[in-house]
């Protein structure tokens, strides 16, 4: 969701501000030239206050769009200090302040100021003129959008403590303060919607059927909070089982690991025999890898890893992993296309951490690019972002459909083929993702039929 910045919105201000001074200043300028006879530069200083007019106008239209709201597509409104103040004050004031500069400037002989001191005057009254009436305007628009344009006024007030006083039925004074609970209520709603499961209304504040519809909100909000309490549990428990599975099946696995290594330095003369043991150390490593991955993973979702950010060189690390799986992209005939910037680029992650995750993405096209292909390596700088992309052409079409364009590949034993007689475990990119993110990173995944890319975004240091 892209936030408005407050510099957006200041330098709208400011532009609004120079048209509309502009604009009072080509009307003085027009009126100088005409009472002194001097009709040539009027057809100039027109169309500039046309110009300048056209501009405050087209602003004000971005300011009126703007006020209030936090970002560009959502609907939360932040309310000013000057929102509280009740609206018929506001207009008294606003009025007031008005009626004030037009007397002054009505009082004032014109006739006998200079042109330099006629457009001092001009664009001194211009900026007062502006900034009071955005203040103004600017406040009814955050106040309309907001839904309390009637309810933040002493009118409204004084009835709300009338009808208190008098005990007079609701529905007497136009239902108003209903409009305001039911817009509490949506706002409640909306808020659920978001993930906030911590909502709780003051049923002491509603009536009638709003006090029905605000004591079930608070039981959904609750009836959520126990579902995701329950789901957290149950994600606690399975993440347990499976490191203490893990756990209990690598001490059996080193023990036969270590009886097979033990075999191979007999001297055996069966060559079938020889051939099992082989295949027997393959599959305990490949299990033994598994397990391995299984605990990490485990390790990750339930929040049991402790990170040691610190500046790294991300060009520097990348050239270190690139150099390791030479031999392993040779054998697979396989060339690495590498592109990184000449100078450092620094992020703030855990060294060890950042290897394993990249380590990952590289034994990934290692087991999975086609081979007698290319695996391009980039890593770029955007802006704040140090954008690590790594592209490879699967030897395998990634059968499944995928709704957000590849990233369930990134999830836990999802893998582009469906056969699973590769020797991967299905987890090498999900332990990738969760670690980049786990440091603050953005993990992006993107399957177009044979084509395979990873991006992570870090922020620079």
């Amino acid at each position: 969701m892209e936030r408005y910045s407050f510099g957006k919105k200041a330098v709208a201000v400011v532009l609004h501000q120079l048209f509309f001074i502009s604009m009072i200043m080509g009307f003085f300028t027009m009126d100088f030239f005409a009472r002194n006879e001097n009709m040539q530069y009027t057809a100039v200083y027109g169309g500039i206050c046309l110009v300048c007019l056209i501009g405050s106008f087209l602003l004000l239209a971005y300011l009126t769009k703007a006020s209030g709201r936090v970002s560009e597509t959502g609907t939360e409104i932040s309310l000013w200090g000057i929102d509280r103040v009740y609206g018929e004050v506001l207009t008294v004031l606003f009025g007031i302040a008005i009626w004030l500069i037009f007397r002054t400037v009505f009082r004032a002989n014109v006739e006998n100021f200079s042109l330099a001191g006629l457009l001092l005057v001009a664009g001194t009254v211009g900026y007062v003129l502006d900034t009071i009436f955005l203040l103004y305007y600017l406040s009814i628009v955050r106040r309309i959008k907001k839904g309390i344009l009637f309810t933040q006024t002493g009118c409204y007030h004084l009835m709300i403590w009338i009808r208190k006083l008098l005990h007079v039925k609701q529905d007497v004074f136009f239902s108003t303060e209903e409009a305001m609970e039911l817009q509490k209520l949506i706002q409640a709603v909306e808020e659920i919607a978001d993930g906030d499961t911590e909502i709780c209304l003051n049923v002491n504040e509603f009536h009638g059927q709003n006090l029905a519809l605000a004591e079930a909100i608070n039981r959904i909000g609750e009836g959520m909070k126990a579902a995701i309490a329950s789901n957290t549990k149950s994600e606690r428990m399975k993440a347990d089982l499976i490191t203490n599975v893990s756990h209990d099946l690598k001490t059996p696995l080193t023990s036969i690991v270590n009886y097979v290594d033990l075999l191979k330095r007999e001297e055996l003369e069966n060559e079938r025999a020889k051939s099992y043991i082989k295949i027997i150390e393959e599959k305990a490593w490949r299990l033994k890898q598994l397990t391995e991955d299984l605990v990490e993973a485990s390790k990750i979702s339930s929040g049991n890893i402790k990170l040691d950010m610190q500046k790294i060189d991300f060009v520097e690390l990348l050239y270190q992993t690139g150099g390791e799986f030479d031999e392993r992209f040779e054998a697979r005939g396989l060339t690495i296309v590498t592109k990184l910037p000449n100078e450092p680029v620094f992020i703030l992650a855990d060294g060890r951490q950042l290897y394993r995750a990249i380590e990952n993405l590289y034994t990934n096209a290692a087991k999975y690019a086609l081979e007698n292909t290319r695996v391009y390596v980039e890593l770029v700088k955007e802006e704040e972002l140090a954008v690590f992309t790594i592209k490879n052409v699967a030897k395998a079409p990634l059968e499944m459909v995928y709704e957000e364009g590849g990233n369930e590949l990134a999830e836990r034993f999802v893998r582009g083929e469906s056969s699973r007689t590769t020797e991967g475990s299905g987890l090498g990119l999900s332990i990738a993702r969760d670690l980049s993110v786990l440091m603050g990173a953005a993990f992006e995944v993107q399957a177009e039929a044979e084509l395979f890319i990873v991006r992570i975004a870090f922020k620079m240091a």
